[in-house]
């Protein structure tokens, strides 16, 4: 039996505290760290095959042997001991899908890559580096309001194709200086970073930097300094380029430096696992606190809808924590589609795929979130037949709503201005009224200007090849497929090119999302 000659499972390494006051923490190969209790830890350091009996003398008080047979069956329960048929650890691998959600490509060993900086960072003064970071981070705010005609300009006028390309291969490069903030924060502590890499993180690409390491550092301060690491990073970066945009001014600098701060920002969010989360989470100190405060919020769901008892863990604050957190990433992906799919349509058939999987991403999380509610609700006791009339009656609630729900239907479009005139671009597949009101606008990275107006002419759509300039925020001799219509009763003082809205009918929730997103998709990608 296990329990007779106990090992660590492969893979499992037990790590001692770092100093007085710090974690023991167990390291999975292929799941999340674990905290333990010096009592397990030294446990764990010391299965080698031995029976409860040594292991127990070996321990001292106030180990016994069958103390130590119950702990190792707790511990096997939860993957950490070798099974009869155990064999040698597999080299890590390099691709790791960690939830549907996120998927890893491990690049490098971040703590290889900055040893030779070792010794520079564990002497570097902790106040030295935060007063230059705030110099910087202010100072560049400081430069964005002295120059904010130069930066009006910028973010509400079209960019360059070349401006918009170096600003986000500048974020590339930024973003992979924030990991390693986070690497070179934990070595000056003297932590060793794990795996650097790149990976997908709710559809969008990013890098990450492993520093499970920081969890056996001993004061909260220093693990919320680790996690808060990269969100400095940046904000200096950003300040740099800001007070160089002052003296240097340049689109591009500028867009780089409000791009970078807001990613910063983003970055604070707590909702996700990004570096807001990780930092509240050492500093409150509940390991894996957003899956526990979901839980938390799916046991007061159940309770308010089924009636069902339920005992809370974690203190109060962690349900709406955790409600936000559930919802949060619903409304991020919405608020993105509503926002970016008519300029993802602008682009042919690989935006069209692009709007596909977002919009079957936000299903597949409402659908788990569903789920999960209607789990935890049956494990806590709630009848099956229960669960399936309340889904009913949700599901008759939910086809009522878009069905009697009215939507503002703004469709959003370009237009062109030629020697033939004004003509309305719009994405395949998507249809408006002739006679419709359209306002012309200049778009920029973050805002639009109107500029003037028109009305959809009566011919009906022209299937063309059309400016993309017309359909995204930047300026490029770039084309795809599209549509036009020829716009009378034109005013304003237009551009070439520009962005175009027109304000439709109220349509229900229903037929707006069919009219709005399915059926441009569907014309995208099968014609």
């Amino acid at each position: 039996m296990i329990v007779d000659a106990p090992r660590r499972a492969p893979g499992i390494t037990v790590h001692e505290p770092m100093s007085e006051g710090a974690h023991w923490i167990v390291e999975r190969s292929d799941a999340n760290p674990l905290r333990v209790s010096s009592d397990i830890g030294a446990l764990l350091s010391t299965l080698d095959g031995r029976g409860p009996v040594s292991l127990a003398a070996s321990l001292g008080g106030p180990w016994t042997p069958e103390l130590v047979a119950d702990a190792v069956t707790r511990l096997d329960r939860l993957g950490l001991i070798a099974g009869p048929n155990a064999t040698e650890p597999r080299p890590e691998r390099r691709f790791v899908v960690v939830s549907p959600t996120t998927w890893q490509v491990r690049i490098a060993r971040a703590d290889r890559l900055l040893n030779p900086l070792r010794p520079f960072l564990v002497r570097l003064s902790g106040n030295a580096v935060l007063v230059m970071t705030l110099t910087l981070a202010i100072g560049g705010l400081v430069a964005l309001a002295v120059g904010h005609s130069a930066l009006s300009r910028t973010l509400g006028a079209p960019l360059p194709f070349s401006a918009f390309a170096l600003i986000w291969a500048g974020l590339a490069a930024t973003t992979v200086l924030h990991e390693f903030g986070h690497g070179a924060t934990l070595t000056h502590f003297h932590g060793r970073p794990g795996w650097f890499g790149v990976m997908l993180f709710y559809l969008t690409p990013a890098c990450f930097c492993e520093v499970t390491d920081g969890w056996r550092l001993a004061k909260p301060r220093q693990r919320v300094t680790v996690a808060m690491a990269g969100v400095a990073t940046q904000a200096a970066i950003a300040g740099c380029a800001a007070l160089l945009a002052l003296v240097m001014p340049h689109e591009a600098l500028l867009g780089f430096a409000v791009v970078c701060y807001l990613s910063a920002l983003v970055n604070l969010i707590p909702f996700v696992k990004l570096d807001g989360y990780l930092a509240l989470m050492a500093y409150v100190d509940i390991p894996h606190l957003r899956d526990r405060s979901m839980a938390e919020a799916c046991g007061w769901l159940v309770r308010c809808l089924f009636g069902v008892p339920h005992s809370r863990t974690l203190p109060a604050w962690t349900v709406p924590f955790g409600l936000a957190c559930i919802g949060f990433p619903v409304v991020v992906l919405t608020i993105a589609a509503s926002r970016w799919s008519h300029v993802l349509l602008g682009m042919g058939l690989v935006g069209g795929l692009l709007v596909l999987a977002l919009l079957g991403y936000l299903a597949y999380l409402l659908v788990r979130g569903v789920w999960s509610l209607l789990r935890n609700a049956h494990r806590l006791g709630v009848s099956v037949l229960r669960l399936a009339l309340t889904t009913g009656v949700a599901l008759t609630a939910l086809v009522a709503l878009s069905m009697f729900l009215k939507v503002d239907n703004d469709i959003r479009g370009g237009y062109v201005r030629d020697a033939a005139g004004v003509h309305f671009v719009l994405p395949p597949g998507t249809q408006v009224a002739a006679g419709s009101q359209v306002t012309l606008q200049r778009s920029g990275l973050m805002f639009s200007t109107d500029l003037g107006s028109a009305r959809i002419g009566s011919s009906a759509p022209v299937a063309a090849t059309v400016p993309l300039s017309a359909l995204t925020p930047f300026r490029t001799d770039l084309t795809a497929p599209g549509l036009t219509m020829p716009l009378t009763a034109v005013t304003g003082e237009l551009d070439d090119t520009g962005v175009a809205r027109v304000s439709g009918t109220p349509l229900p929730a229903g037929e707006w999302l069919t009219h709005n997103y399915l059926m441009p998709v569907w014309h995208q990608i099968f014609g």
